[in-house]
């Protein structure tokens, strides 16, 4: 009778440990982690809904506080520490250094080419385009430098302190020109497509949604960024320094779900764009789902997983090495006057991505 005694009360007490353990392992039953989020209205970062419908930010343990805004008022939140991680640039992360801040490329998430210089076809009717110039020059830097020379003199819309200003930089400069030599109109992405159309500026280069809208109104693309691999936007989730190293395990868990919902939207991409398509339209920007299948993975490109990421981006020689793109931009950020000539912070301290990419 002792010895049945035992033995039940060890079972009791087996079973309330290994249900213990499996409990304390299970991510979804730990400590949930609250992210303060701000999300600006494009279709590359509103990806981040996809991932929460999916409940991949659940399953580990992760929930998202988001706040909705622009792009220039998400890096202003995240520099203020109002929030924990926002929408941000490679130019954007490195002219908030420039300023003293501690932030940092946390969680990779894009690379964009979609960044298009637009304009009236039927107002510059004699302008080449850069698809029609390399049809009988195989020079790249002299098409460039063909199609940038009809804009000198031009108004060219552009937020100065992003990631198309970066891109419209390193074009003149390959181009062998001066950025001096064209008009600089500093407006927010959102104000771009009326400046446009009412003739204010004569170019405009701006974000995807704002691409296609006017793309809409009959206007066409000059050259886009995709033309100079140098040029492409490495964006994605800023967050300072000191966040990502007190809360190291979490940030690592972030881009962890970052990389499962980019493979998530690759293999399931009609469902994806409607979630994309829709946190658009909340945020006052309106593009079709059906748009998205022209964008996705060819005006910009994701990273699917931690071992993409290792062979474009980290890996020397990549197709988006991340080296070049930095110095790259540290480098016209100088030249144009927008950082101090002596900045001189880690450009791995600017990528924490390569951080928090690690398994």
């Amino acid at each position: 009778m002792k010895n049945s005694r035992y033995r039940k009360l060890w079972v009791v007490l087996l079973t309330f440990c290994v249900g213990s353990s499996v409990m304390l392992s299970n991510p979804a039953t730990a400590k949930t982690n609250k992210v303060k989020v701000a999300l600006s209205s494009f279709q590359d970062v509103c990806s981040i809904y996809v991932g929460i419908e999916k409940g991949f930010y659940k399953k580990r343990g992760i929930t998202l506080d988001i706040k909705r805004t622009d792009w220039p008022g998400a890096n202003e939140l995240g520099v203020g520490g109002q929030v924990d991680m926002w929408t941000t640039s490679d130019a954007d992360v490195i002219q908030q250094n420039n300023s003293g801040a501690d932030t940092t490329l946390a969680f990779p998430l894009f690379y964009f080419g979609g960044g298009g210089l637009m304009y009236d076809p039927k107002k510059y009717s004699s302008w080449k385009t850069f698809d029609q110039v390399s049809k009988t020059n195989k020079d790249l830097n002299q098409n460039i430098k063909t199609v940038l020379t009809q804009l000198i003199g031009k108004k060219i819309g552009v937020s100065s302190g992003g990631g198309e200003y970066a891109t419209f930089a390193e074009l003149v400069s390959v181009a062998g020109l001066k950025i001096d030599q064209f008009q600089i109109v500093d407006l927010a992405q959102e104000e771009l497509p009326p400046a446009l159309i009412a003739g204010s500026v004569d170019i405009m280069i701006a974000g995807i949604p704002q691409r296609l809208a006017v793309a809409k109104q009959g206007y066409s693309t000059l050259m886009d960024q995709r033309a100079l691999p140098s040029s492409i936007v490495h964006a994605g989730f800023g967050a300072k320094r000191s966040w990502v190293k007190k809360n190291l395990a979490l940030a690592k868990n972030i881009q962890a779900t970052i990389f499962e919902t980019l493979t998530w939207i690759e293999k399931n991409p009609t469902p994806s764009f409607k979630t994309i398509s829709k946190c658009l339209a909340e945020g006052g920007t309106k593009v079709e789902a059906s748009d998205l299948t022209g964008v996705w993975n060819v005006m910009e490109f994701f990273p699917s997983d931690q071992k993409w990421y290792v062979k474009e981006v980290v890996t020397k020689g990549g197709k988006f090495y991340w080296q070049d793109r930095f110095s790259t931009v540290v480098k016209n950020l100088k030249d144009g006057d927008k950082i101090k000539k002596d900045f001189a912070v880690k450009l791995s301290d600017l990528n924490y991505g390569l951080i928090t990419s690690k398994k």
